[in-house]
């Protein structure tokens, strides 16, 4: 019941236009206007000082949205700490662990060379980080709090939050709200009859610098839509590229290596695999669809894609009926992304190679993106 209503709630936050006055989706619109003025309201609040901030000795930069979903925040987060790496910094990414089980307050899921927390525990994202072993990892509801405990027991200089746009609790010294090239404000609703997390236009002036995901090659670089809002707000362009993190060969239990991304790059024709070969996808990510078209334009032949809810634990039926799909339609390769891998029991056999598809992050302007960074952590 709880997952057909979560479906039912995804499908009318994607929704245009007008709905029938007795339904589920007016209720939902009812539910967000709600949702939009509290958000509105406590913002307010934390603007005119009349609720406290919590100040870290350190840099902090926050990687964020304004919208629910997935706009590429983990990839950021991993292009950002390799910068602040060459820069001589030494970063933590702190997240709050979404869906993870751990109850205390902070932990340490990995401290750039070890890895102490599973992915259930941690979560799938900040496991996936931690499981890269080039920065650290820690994650905690009260990010001050995880904060406190990155600098007290490990050797870093600059926080990073991961989903922290809205977290005002804390000060922040450079506020990166990342936005959709295709789709920036979702159907223009809050949650959860759309995707918006908080009003657009004040949250666009709070900013310090917004970065369009997903660009396609030929992008038009004309956000008249941020420039109305805050028109000295500097916009980045990036683009997802895809890479091949790893294969599971049919029938063996070896668990994924995350390779060295100096070495994935040597790897350009590793995509190429994939070209004239029957797969089924599964996919239990915020956008599943771009995920689709990924893997179509790699040029694989997509004879069906099992679609799942972001973050979605996978069960023993669950991987029974991929399996069993996969070999009723006769597919060459499973295939899903570097998140959902994480979520997968390493003892699986599988019937046919299982293709794991990372995503890394290119900005068109690296240069006045680090000159921005720079700015913040004083080099």
């Amino acid at each position: 019941m709880f997952k057909s209503l979560e479906k039912k709630i995804i499908q009318a936050s994607e929704r245009q236009g007008p709905v029938p006055l007795m339904s589920f989706e007016a209720l939902l619109r009812v539910v967000s206007f709600a949702y939009g003025a509290g958000a509105a309201f406590r913002n307010k609040w934390y603007e005119s000082g009349r609720l406290h901030r919590k100040t870290l000795p350190c840099p902090v930069i926050s990687i964020g949205n304004i919208t629910a979903g997935g706009t590429g925040k983990t990839p950021m987060a991993v292009y950002l700490a390799d910068l602040l790496i060459q820069m001589g910094k030494h970063p933590v990414v702190i997240s709050r662990g979404y869906r993870g089980t751990f109850k205390k307050k902070a932990a340490i899921v990995g401290d750039g060379v070890r890895v102490f927390l599973t992915a259930r525990q941690a979560g799938d994202e900040p496991y996936m980080m931690a499981a890269l072993k080039r920065f650290p990892v820690v994650v905690g509801k009260d990010r001050y709090q995880a904060g406190c405990l990155a600098l007290d027991r490990l050797p870093v200089d600059v926080v990073l939050l991961d989903d922290g746009f809205q977290h005002v609790r804390l000060k922040k010294d450079l506020d990166l709200v990342l936005m959709d090239y295709a789709s920036p404000l979702g159907n223009g609703r809050f949650l959860p009859a759309g995707r918006l997390r908080e009003p657009a236009i004040p949250a666009l002036a709070r900013a310090d610098a917004v970065i369009l995901t997903r660009c396609p090659e030929n992008a038009v670089k004309n956000a008249h839509w941020v420039s109305i809002a805050a028109p000295d707000l500097p916009v980045f362009y990036t683009r997802h590229q895809p890479f091949l993190a790893g294969i599971d060969p049919a029938g063996s239990r070896k668990k994924i290596q995350h390779e060295p991304i100096e070495e994935i790059a040597k790897k350009k024709t590793a995509l190429d695999r994939f070209q004239g070969v029957s797969v089924v996808l599964f996919s239990g990510i915020a956008n599943n669809r771009a995920f689709y078209r990924t893997i179509r334009h790699l040029g694989a032949n997509i004879v069906d894609h099992l679609e799942f809810t972001d973050h979605y634990q996978y069960q023993r039926a669950d991987i029974l009926h991929i399996q069993q799909r996969a070999m009723a339609l006769n597919a060459d390769m499973l295939v899903t992304t570097e998140k959902d891998r994480v979520r997968l029991e390493t003892t699986i056999d599988w019937p046919m190679d299982l293709a794991v598809v990372g995503i890394r992050l290119s900005l068109d302007s690296e240069s006045g993106f680090r000159r921005l960074v720079e700015t913040v952590i004083q080099i």
